[in-house]
């Protein structure tokens, strides 16, 4: 699929490695492209990262970025929400290998990062900023790609994986991959089990000791087969179930209160998917051709002493026929042309305490095209231009256009981009209703301008040392924002294209090889979200955030790694000590975590590891009323062949 190529194309452009001018080869179409040639930045973690660093679930993952506020609202399986660059927490696409995961059953149609454990994956993709003009709706704040294991050097690679640690988690991970023949593979099965913690902050009157824990199993099924003359048989299968314990901000006797909840749980949260394809590529491997489809399927429940509450179930059934094509006879160019056209039918059906049952269906189409070229050997352009058609309002285009100027004799770059977006309004959004809420099936799309500039370089010093460094501003404006606008006189909320947003923001980050064996990175956000109807502040969006590791690795067996993160002041929802309501928007102090690992490698097909959480045991809520996890020591073995 193009759009999970572009993500493997840009990879190396915020890649641990020091050299920006690294040629990758593409993900799905195979055809090598330098990395230098876009103006987008992605970070990439990578399989060696997430072991050192002893990461263990998305949520871990995404928080070492600054400029993606990721706020959970619990433990292990609790509700997440992702804030790419200041936007709204629906304005992050989330792909697994390319297939499009957000919910559709939610309310927002957004992606809960609060689900996912890593240990089925090779790497995580993060692509900032908009690309609805490659992917269509929800692209507008970034996309995040979730790529699985599959294929390697040998025919049978498997691995093992067990920890257990506080709280009562367990970890249990069984797997294995390898190419014998013309089949590539990928295998696993993952249980991540916790007793947790007690979510209602202590400082509450009502918190209580009850601890809300959670689970979350997950397996998958991920291969290729080459049948020859250039055609490839694909298919992946993947099952994700998950609960978790939660309390309630009804407690008290007057029901209004933030309080512990033994009672309450997401006692489903379910996640099914699979696609099958059929590729092609031509001899030279100037053309390849994909033709596949697939079906994602989410089913939720919420539980009160064990009596369901609420129900929710998505369908989003899809078939896309997707193309990659490098024209003959322009070799000073390069020209890479990528094309497709994706059509997808979601379905929704929800049952709730509070709102009428809803059960309603959308089909859309899309079509895109993106060509990439060079310029007077120096300026690297690109070009991309997406129409999406939905049945309930219509038809969308968005487009970008970027350029990267490569300074010569120098091992500097400038890059600039512009590019447009946009948000479906969702099934939900258009048509929920109860006695308190009225439909409105004529709302529009959410819709966003965004131009981004910056530079990069990447020196090599001495001894092979090596070091990158990358800076950029960006400007975000959303119009049409989707918000509930309440008649106090008929006492029911409507849906209304009323909001506008303005983001705008600086990053900066770098790595650098202290020693031949000590490697840094830095990562700094500074992040402006305000709400452009009335001035204020846009919630849980800090405006400066910080993460710094090391990785210390003094002798070959052993690798160390510490990694500091501060999340900076911001706006938040704001309970008192006894568990009362105190404003909707009001300051909120930052706070800082500190995460330690260490490795040991007792041969090659055996380590040990351990892994501290928030060593010096910060007390924080993110988002407030919620508590943050406490010092968490877990310790654990692989073992791989």
């Amino acid at each position: 699929m193009f759009s999970v190529s572009i993500l493997a194309l840009s990879a190396a452009l915020a890649s641990e490695a020091g050299d920006i001018s690294d040629v990758v080869t593409v993900t799905g179409t195979r055809v090598p492209v330098a990395a230098e040639r876009l103006a987008l930045r992605v970070d990439t973690l990578d399989r060696d990262t997430i072991e050192v660093e002893g990461l263990t679930d998305l949520v871990s993952a995404l928080t070492r970025y600054p400029g993606f506020s990721v706020v959970q609202s619990g433990g292990v399986g609790a509700t997440t929400s992702i804030f790419a660059r200041g936007t709204n927490a629906k304005h992050t696409l989330v792909l697994f290998d390319g297939i499009r995961v957000n919910d559709a059953s939610t309310p927002a149609g957004q992606f809960d990062a609060g689900q996912d454990s890593l240990g089925d994956l090779d790497r995580v993709e993060i692509a900032r900023g908009p690309l609805s003009s490659l992917y269509g709706s929800d692209a507008i704040g970034g996309v995040i790609n979730l790529v699985p294991r599959r294929g390697g050097d040998s025919e049978f690679s498997p691995y093992l994986g067990l920890s257990a640690g506080s709280f009562n988690t367990i970890r249990l991970l069984a797997g294995a991959s390898g190419t014998t023949g013309s089949l590539e593979y990928g295998l696993s099965a993952e249980r991540y089990q916790s007793d947790g913690f007690n979510a209602t902050p202590a400082r509450m009157a009502l918190s209580g000791n009850e601890r809300d824990g959670g689970a979350i199993t997950t397996i998958t099924a991920n291969a290729a087969y080459d049948l020859g003359n250039g055609f490839t048989l694909t298919g992946i299968v993947r099952h994700r179930e998950s609960t978790s314990d939660f309390d309630t901000f009804s407690g008290g006797p007057g029901f209004s209160q933030r309080a512990d909840d033994p009672g309450l749980e997401v006692s489903r949260n379910d996640q099914t998917l699979w696609r099958a394809g059929l590729g092609w590529q031509s001899k030279d491997a100037r053309l390849t051709s994909a033709l596949r489809l697939g079906q994602v399927r989410n089913d939720r429940e919420s539980s009160d002493a064990s009596i369901v509450t609420d129900t929710y179930g998505a369908r989003r059934s899809f078939v896309e026929w997707l193309n990659t094509w490098q024209p003959q006879g322009f070799a000073a160019l390069e020209p890479v042309v990528a094309f497709g056209v994706q059509a997808e039918r979601d379905s929704i059906n929800t049952a709730t305490a509070w709102d009428d049952p809803l059960s309603r269906s959308e089909n859309n189409v899309g079509a895109y095209v993106n060509v990439q070229a060079l310029a007077a050997d120096m300026f690297d352009l690109s070009g991309s231009l997406r129409v999406d058609d939905f049945g309930g309002f219509g038809t969308q285009t968005t487009w970008s256009l970027g350029a990267v100027w490569s300074v010569p004799q120098t091992p500097f770059q400038l890059f600039a981009r512009y590019a447009t977006a946009f948000k479906a309004p969702t099934l939900s959004e258009r048509f929920v209703s109860s006695a308190f809420t009225t439909p409105n099936p004529d709302l529009q799309p959410e819709e966003a301008e965004s131009w981004e500039v910056g530079a990069r370089a990447g020196f090599s010093l001495a001894r092979d040392r090596q070091l990158s460094v990358s800076i950029s501003y960006f400007e975000t404006d959303i119009d049409n924002l989707i918000e509930n606008v309440f008649d106090f006189v008929t006492f029911t909320g409507t849906n209304e294209n009323i909001g506008r947003a303005e983001l705008s923001g600086v990053e900066v980050t770098g790595t650098f090889d202290l020693m031949a064996n000590l490697q840094l990175d830095v990562d700094y956000a500074y992040i402006e979200a305000t709400n452009a109807v009335t001035g204020t502040p846009l919630l849980r969006r800090p405006r400066h955030s910080w993460s710094a590791g090391l990785v210390w690795r003094p002798v070959e067996a052993l690798s160390l790694s510490a990694r500091y993160q501060r999340t900076g002041a911001r706006r938040d929802v704001t309970y008192d000590d006894d568990g009362f309501f105190v404003s909707g928007n009001a300051p909120v102090a930052g706070y800082e975590l500190v995460n330690v690992s260490g490795q040991w490698r007792f041969s090659e097909q055996l380590s040990a590891y351990v892994i501290v959480s928030n060593a010096l045991d910060t007390v924080y809520e993110q988002p407030t009323a919620f508590a943050g996890a406490p010092r968490m020591v877990m310790a654990g073995i692989r073992v791989s062949y």
